[in-house]
C-alpha cells in the first residue's frame, strides 16, 4: 500500500508533493476487543481524532444526497409514464438502472480507494450524475432515454460509498455512531419528497430535474471536504475487496444481506399495488410511504445505545426477521390499516438492518478499502437485489397473486435471517486475516 498522507503536507501549502513513501508489507492480527467481535482490521479510531466539524460535514452530505434521492426516487417512474412509455418500458429503464447501480457502485468506490480517499472522484461521480439530469430532462426518444438513465444512475450510485465510507470514520471504533449521521438522510429525504411532490403539482413533472440537480451539486460541493482520516491506497482495491467478501470473509454475511433486501424489494416494488388491490385511497398509500420514512429517523438515532444494550449482531438478526414478519402480514391481511402498520414496521427493519450492515461491513474493512467494500456491498445487496426481485416478482405475483408473492418473500425472508445469524455467529471465533496485494507481495 501507499502512504498519501507523506504528499499531503505539502499539497496543501501548494509546493510540489513530496514522494509517496511506500509502507513495509507485514503481517499482524488484532486483539479482539471487550464486546465487540473479532475483526481482521485496526479500527479507525486508532488513527486521528475527527473533530466533530468532520461529523457536521458528513451529516450535511446526507442531508443533500438524500434530498437529491427524495427528488428521484418517487417521481421518476411518473415522469417515465409522462413521456408515454407503457410499464414494460418502464421497467426495463427501472431494471438497467440498478444494473449500472451494480457495476458502477464498486467501481467508483474501488477508484476512491485507489487515489487514497480522494475527494476529487466523489466530485466526478456527481458531475457525472449531473450530466445524466441534463440528458434525462432533454431525452425522448426511448434509446436515449435509456442511455441518460444509465448515465445518471452510474453516477448517483458511486455517491453513496463513497459518503459511507468517510462518514464511519468519524462514527467511532465500533461504527455505532453511523446512525444517528444517517438519520439526517432519512429526514431529508422526506422534506424533499415532499416539496418535490408541491413543485411538481404547481409546475409540472419536469420540476423534479432542476431540484435534484441542485442537491446533486450540492453534494458535491459538501463532498469535496470530506477527506479520509487515514490516508493510504489500496494497489488493486477490486481483488483485494474479493478477498473480504469470499468464504472466509463476509461471503455468508453477504449472501444472508442479499436474500434479505431481495425479500424486501419483492414487497415494496408491489406495496401500493397491493393498496389498491384492497380498495386504500391514493392518499393512504401516500401516508404509508412517509410512515415507513418517519419512522427510521428516531431508530437510526437511538442506533449507538441500542447497539450497546443488544450487541450489533442481534439488530443485524432482529432487522431482517422483522422484514419477514412485516411480508406475512401483507400477506394476509385484508385491511389497509394493517398494511399502513407494515410500513412502519418495515421503517424499524430497515433502519435496523441498514445501518447494522453498514457498520457490521466496515467494522471488517481495512481502512484503505473502505469505500470497495462499501460499493460492492450496496452493489450486490441493493442494485441486484432489486433486478431480481423486478424481474421475478412480476411473474410470481401473476402466479399467485400479491398475497402468494408476499408470503413466499416471507419464507425467503426467514431463510436469509437465519443465514444472517449464522454469519454473525461465525464471526465470534477467531477473524481469519486478509492480506493486501502489498502484504502478499512482502511475503
Amino acid at each position: 500500500m501507499v502512504d498519501c498522507g507523506a504528499a499531503a503536507p505539502g499539497a496543501a501549502r501548494g509546493k510540489p508533493p513530496a514522494p509517496a513513501k511506500v509502507l513495509p508489507g507485514r503481517r499482524s492480527r488484532v486483539t479482539r476487543e471487550p464486546g465487540l467481535p473479532s475483526a481482521p482490521f485496526v479500527p479507525l479510531s486508532t488513527g486521528p481524532v475527527v473533530p466533530a466539524s468532520g461529523r457536521v460535514r458528513a451529516a450535511i452530505a446526507y442531508v443533500v444526497l438524500f434530498g437529491a434521492i427524495g427528488a428521484y426516487a418517487p417521481y421518476i417512474v411518473l415522469y417515465y409514464q409522462s413521456l408515454g412509455f407503457d410499464l414494460a418500458t418502464i421497467g426495463l429503464i427501472v431494471s438497467l438502472a440498478s444494473v449500472v447501480g451494480l457495476l458502477a457502485a464498486p467501481a467508483w468506490g474501488a477508484l476512491s480507494d485507489h487515489l487514497c480517499g480522494s475527494p476529487v472522484v466523489l466530485a466526478a461521480a456527481t458531475a457525472v450524475g449531473v450530466a445524466g439530469v441534463g440528458l434525462l430532462s432533454l431525452a425522448r426518444a426511448p434509446l436515449l432515454v435509456v442511455a441518460s438513465a444509465a448515465v445518471l444512475g452510474a453516477g448517483m450510485s458511486g455517491l453513496s460509498p463513497i459518503i459511507d465510507a468517510r462518514a464511519l470514520e468519524t462514527a467511532g471504533g465500533d461504527r455505532s455512531g453511523y446512525g444517528p449521521l444517517r438519520a439526517w438522510g432519512s429526514a431529508s429525504y422526506i422534506v424533499v419528497a415532499f416539496a418535490t411532490g408541491a413543485a411538481i403539482e404547481r409546475w409540472g413533472i419536469w420540476a423534479l430535474f432542476p431540484i435534484l440537480a441542485a442537491c446533486l451539486v450540492a453534494t458535491a460541493v459538501v463532498g469535496v471536504t470530506l477527506r479520509p482520516a487515514l490516508a493510504r491506497a489500496a494497489a488493486r482495491p477490486l481483488r483485494e475487496a474479493s478477498r473480504l467478501f469470499g468464504p472466509r470473509g463476509l461471503g455468508l454475511f453477504l449472501v444472508g444481506a442479499f436474500l434479505t433486501w431481495a425479500s424486501v424489494s419483492a414487497v415494496v416494488g408491489f406495496y401500493s399495488l397491493r393498496y389498491i388491490e384492497l380498495g386504500a385511497s391514493a392518499v393512504i398509500v401516500g401516508l404509508s410511504s412517509a410512515v415507513g420514512a418517519a419512522v427510521e429517523v428516531p431508530i437510526m438515532l437511538r442506533f449507538p445505545s441500542l447497539a450497546a444494550r443488544f450487541g450489533a449482531e442481534r439488530i443485524l438478526v432482529a432487522g431482517a426477521a422483522i422484514f419477514a414478519v412485516r411480508a406475512v402480514l401483507a400477506g394476509l391481511t385484508t385491511d389497509p390499516a394493517v398494511l399502513v402498520f407494515g410500513a412502519g414496521m418495515g421503517g424499524v427493519g430497515f433502519a435496523l438492518f441498514l445501518v447494522g450492515g453498514v457498520t457490521w461491513v466496515s467494522r471488517h474493512a481495512p481502512p484503505e478499502l473502505a469505500a470497495t467494500a462499501q460499493g460492492i456491498f450496496q452493489g450486490v445487496t441493493i442494485s441486484l437485489s432489486a433486478v431480481v426481485a423486478a424481474a421475478t416478482g412480476g411473474a410470481i405475483a401473476t402466479l399467485f397473486g400479491l398475497a402468494g408473492l408476499y408470503l413466499l418473500a416471507a419464507g425467503l425472508g426467514a431463510i436469509a435471517a437465519g443465514i444472517i445469524a449464522l454469519a454473525v455467529r461465525c464471526e465470534r471465533g477467531p477473524a481469519p486475516h486478509f492480506r493486501t496485494s502489498d502484504e502478499s507481495e512482502a511475503r
